[in-house]
C-alpha cells in the first residue's frame, strides 16, 4: 500500500500540495441579516448570512429545550440541486457540533449560504463562511470547527494529495473530500467525499493534512477578527 504524498511538484498555480490559496474573509457585509460573512479561497467565495435565534415560523419545528438549525445553500445560477442538498447537510453536522442550541429553546436559527463564485473547494468555503455568520450574529457556540478540500491523484501508482483544490484540480483528481474539523478537540466533525473510495492510510492522511490545515485557518481567523478589534476600538 504506497504512503499518500504532498510533496508532489508545484501544481499549475505555484503552490506545493500542502499549501492553501490565500484566504481572505469579511464580516457583515449584509446589513439586513444578524449576523454575515464573506469567505474566499482563491477566485472560490460564499456569502453567509445568520437570522436568529427568533421565533420559528411554525409551531411544528419548535423544540422546547433547544434551537431549531435551518441551513439553506443557494447556487450562484439556476435552482438548488443534489450538491446543494449534500452542502446542506455538511453543514448541519458541522453546525450542530459547535452551536450551543440549549441556550436558544424554543427558538430557530436560519443560516442562508449564496455561492458567489466556484473555483474549487466550494464547500470549505461555505462552511467557513457559515461559521464566521454565526460568529458575527453573536451566537453562543462551544468551539470553532473549520473545513477545508482536499483532492486526492493517483501518480504512478501512488496517491498525492492536494490542498484547497481548484475546479481544473478537481477535475483532474480521482477523489475529493471536504473535512470539517474541531481544532481544540483535533476532533473530526463532519464530511464530503466523492470519487473513488479511499484506502485507510489515505484516509487518514485527508484527515491529518485537513486537521492541520484547519489550525492554520484558526490561527488566521484569530488574527484576522483581533485586527479588525482593534481598528475598531482605535481613537479616532
Amino acid at each position: 500500500m504506497a504512503t499518500p504524498s504532498m510533496a508532489a511538484n508545484a501544481r499549475r498555480d505555484g503552490r506545493q500540495g500542502n499549501q492553501l490559496r490565500p484566504p481572505a474573509m469579511d464580516l457583515r457585509p449584509l446589513l439586513r441579516a444578524d449576523g454575515s460573512a464573506r469567505f474566499r479561497f482563491g477566485d472560490s467565495a460564499v456569502v453567509a448570512a445568520v437570522f436568529g435565534p427568533r421565533e420559528p415560523r411554525s409551531r411544528h419545528r419548535e423544540l422546547f429545550d433547544r434551537a431549531t438549525l435551518e441551513i439553506v445553500v443557494r447556487p450562484a445560477v439556476g435552482i438548488p440541486g443534489p450538491k446543494e442538498r449534500q452542502m446542506e447537510a455538511h453543514l448541519a453536522r458541522q453546525l450542530e457540533h459547535v452551536v450551543l442550541s440549549t441556550e436558544y429553546p424554543r427558538t430557530q436559527i436560519s443560516v442562508v449560504v449564496q455561492l458567489s463564485s466556484c473555483d474549487g473547494s466550494v464547500a470549505a468555503c461555505a462552511a467557513n463562511a457559515a461559521a464566521l455568520a454565526l460568529l458575527d450574529a453573536g451566537v453562543a457556540m462551544r468551539a470553532t470547527a473549520l473545513s477545508v478540500a482536499v483532492a486526492v491523484k493517483q501518480t504512478g501508482g501512488s496517491p498525492v494529495l492536494w490542498l484547497d483544490p481548484t475546479a481544473a484540480e478537481e477535475a483532474q483528481c480521482e477523489s475529493l473530500v471536504t473535512l470539517a474539523v474541531d481544532s481544540s478537540r483535533n476532533q473530526l466533525v463532519s464530511n464530503i467525499s466523492s470519487g473513488a473510495a479511499l484506502d485507510a492510510a489515505t484516509w487518514a492522511s485527508c484527515i491529518e493534512a485537513g486537521a492541520k490545515s484547519c489550525k492554520v485557518l484558526e490561527a488566521f481567523m484569530r488574527m484576522s477578527l483581533q485586527k479588525r478589534l482593534e481598528t475598531f476600538l482605535k481613537p479616532s
